[in-house]
């Protein structure tokens, strides 16, 4: 099952992803360690998108 990268839309393995932060419970993963970076900065910014 794949995850959608919620800062860029991308679609990413979780096995694969290139990180992960949880907020609110919810665990999000991410295509890149700068996608992680922006999520991490403003997660309100994008949980709920």
């Amino acid at each position: 099952m794949v995850e959608k990268d919620v800062v860029c839309g991308m679609q990413v393995d979780p096995a694969k992803a290139a990180g992960t932060s949880e907020y609110q419970g919810k665990n999000y993963y991410f295509c890149s360690q700068s996608c992680k970076q922006k999520f991490d900065q403003s997660p309100q910014q994008y949980a709920s998108a």
